[in-house]
């Protein structure tokens, strides 16, 4: 085996050691990354390009509790468009977020009446001018936006524009915000369901989160509870619990919005249940620690949190049942569950979570898987090391070692002989012989650093023993016959033990080839540019000599020149023609056959040649046939 397959292996333990100990959520609801989010906005507000990021920056990080400074009341005035009407929408919405910015609504006023009356605006369009015209104080007329509204409903049930006119329905009356809010659970239906755990739009997380900011907005406008099934809203909060890290501010400031709007106590509160501690459970760290949580991380009042069970994923033994978790906290917000027992064996383990609230029926969600492995530290034991003949003839050499202590002694090994390593890896709190996910036999070149390594097999039965043989005639090639002085190690590993083993057995190995030793393949070259490959289209076949060509064309026209020369000397004979409609049809037919032969010869295929063909021979068929009768009537009467 290569150094490049030791690393490979080196690798694969230490994943394994940093799944260990990275607190990891088992759930599908995660706390929202609001750090994240309000990184994104500070970064935005160092510098504005357009009047559509100044709204969402500086909305978006209002709603996270940053007043933005009155300054930026200039930029929005500078950067807005006067005779766009999305523009305006998004220099009223930045203005509002500030504390005293005030635009002036009659330059707006003439641009957003014609929009609302203009037979060309798209739903977003009527969005934009009536929340512009709310912000600005300026009249709306109900029953014109009504009546686009309904006219646009008929061409245009993308969605999106379902998703604006709630918006905008949310800005009118409350009747009408009442007609809209009906409609929430029709589109909450259209949601695209993924793996049976997240909701979302089609359109991605700007899209889903502006729908679910209208499904509340409009709601909350009409003083009725939002129309969503408890488990629909929990798989739209793990959907948007999921995005850690978005591309745009629009999305960023809509899904900052529905983060509140899923915290506030006015609504249904998905509630996040998250392991704060290791994974790993063991003598140092005994128990499991879970918060809880509303996505924005803020405690959700006096709760309960019990482990209906913890099963054992290996073969579903159930080591807890009903046991009430700790209160940590005096918010409620951390709960402790002392797992680690002599009696629970080490495994993996899911332990399933119920919360009860107390005095609050707002909260939804209250179920919870989290999973976690229980760790234990291991010992080498029964190691030997021996040295044989290949042929058995000697008597092996015995080393028989204890760990952590290497051989002293050096060990001398020839091209007729071969090294065999024995041990077993035994459990410290069971005292039990367990069996390892990784077990391998490491030589290292003491001069070139180069690593060979073997696996390292276990034997059948409970009690299992790790046997590696390395015979040094069968397995020259690995060594590339390198005599010299190598370091022997024996390397253990599983994610279930709390120590992996990187144990030097021997730091004097002498291993000695009779063939000349071969250099050490270079690595490096594998990334190195290929030769480029350049591809060679196939040569043309050489075409036969001019001469062939027209003495074979010659001979295969001889036959028309000998025709018309015999009509030459014999003569024309019409008379046996027959004249009229049909004669003529079935001549120019039967000519239309002959042209269609020459331009399947030039320009056409068989399949096109074929599909006229069949056109053609309609009407030679049927002239044809007239043709013939008309001969065969004229012999009958000349008989």
């Amino acid at each position: 085996m290569t150094s490049t397959s030791f690393m490979m292996i080196i690798l694969v333990i230490v994943l394994s050691y940093s799944w260990c100990t990275t607190p990891v959520v088992a759930t599908n609801l995660n706390p929202a990354n609001i750090n994240g989010l309000k990184a994104q906005f500070e970064t935005a507000m160092k510098s504005f390009s357009d009047v559509a990021s100044m709204h969402y920056t500086l909305a978006g990080i209002k709603e996270l509790g940053v007043q933005p400074s009155d300054s930026h009341c200039n930029d929005i005035k500078r950067l807005v468009d006067k005779s766009d009407v999305e523009s305006i929408y998004h220099a009223s919405e930045a203005a509002r977020a500030l504390t005293n910015c005030k635009l002036p609504a009659e330059e707006y006023r003439a641009l957003l009446t014609s929009t609302l009356q203009s037979d060309k605006s798209t739903t977003a369009d009527i969005y934009y001018a009536v929340r512009a015209s709310v912000n600005l104080g300026l009249n709306i007329d109900e029953s014109k936006v009504e009546k686009r509204l309904n006219a646009l409903a008929k061409t245009d049930d993308s969605i999106l524009s379902q998703g604006y006119a709630l918006l905008t329905g949310a800005q009118l009356s409350q009747p009408v915000a009442k007609f809209y809010s009906d409609a929430i659970n029709d589109l909450v239906q259209q949601a695209d369901e993924v793996d049976g755990r997240t909701l979302q739009y089609e359109g991605g997380v700007g899209t889903t989160a502006l729908l679910l900011n209208a499904f509340y907005e409009v709601a909350d406008k009409a003083g009725v509870p939002v129309k969503i099934d408890p488990k629909q809203l929990v798989k739209f909060a793990s959907y948007f619990s999921t995005k850690r890290h978005v591309a745009t501010l629009r999305s960023a400031y809509y899904l900052t919005k529905v983060f509140k709007y899923f915290s506030d106590h006015k609504n249904a509160i998905p509630v996040v249940v998250s392991r704060v501690s290791p994974s790993a459970i063991n003598s140092q760290n005994p128990s499991v620690l879970v918060s809880v949580s509303n996505v924005m991380g803020q405690p959700v009042g006096e709760i309960s949190v019990v482990a209906e069970s913890a099963k054992r994923k290996e073969d579903g033994a159930v080591v807890i049942s009903k046991q009430k978790l700790i209160s940590k906290a005096s918010d409620f917000s951390v709960f402790e569950l002392p797992f680690y027992d002599a009696k629970i064996p080490r495994g993996f383990y899911t332990i399933h979570l119920t919360l009860t609230a107390r005095g609050d029926d707002k909260l939804i969600g209250l179920t919870d898987n989290t999973v976690l492995k229980v760790t234990s530290e291991a010992t080498m034991e029964n190691v030997e090391l021996s040295v044989a003949d290949r042929d058995s003839t000697a008597q092996a050499k015995t080393y028989k070692l204890t760990y952590p202590n290497g051989l002293s002694d050096k060990l001398d090994l020839h091209s007729h002989q071969k090294l065999i390593a024995k041990f077993q890896t035994k459990d410290k709190r069971t005292g039990e012989y367990i069996r390892v996910q990784q077990a391998f036999l490491r030589f290292t070149n003491k001069k070139s650093n180069k690593e060979i390594v073997y696996l390292a097999e276990a034997t059948s039965g409970s009690n299992a023993q790790y046997k590696v043989e390395v015979d040094l005639t069968s397995n020259a090639a690995d060594f590339r016959h390198q005599s010299g002085a190598y370091e022997l190690a024996l390397i253990v590993g599983d994610s279930l033990l709390q120590n992996a083993f990187d144990w030097k057995v021997n730091n004097n190995v002498q291993l000695s080839f009779h063939e000349d030793s071969l250099p050490d393949k270079n690595h490096q070259s594998l990334y190195s540019p290929r030769p480029e490959i350049i591809h060679q289209f196939r040569v043309e076949e050489k075409r036969p000599p001019t001469v062939v060509s027209l003495v074979f064309s010659a001979l295969t026209l001889l036959p028309l020149l000998i025709l018309l020369v015999s009509w030459l000397k014999l003569g024309f004979n019409l008379s046996g023609l027959p004249l009229g409609l049909s004669p003529l049809g079935f001549h120019i037919s039967h000519g239309a056959v002959f042209a269609l032969m020459f331009f399947y010869w030039k320009y056409l295929d068989m399949f096109q040649t074929i599909r006229y063909l069949a056109l053609v021979s309609i009407p030679l068929f049927i002239f044809g046939h007239r043709v013939l009768a008309t001969l065969a009537a004229r012999r009958e009467k000349k008989a």
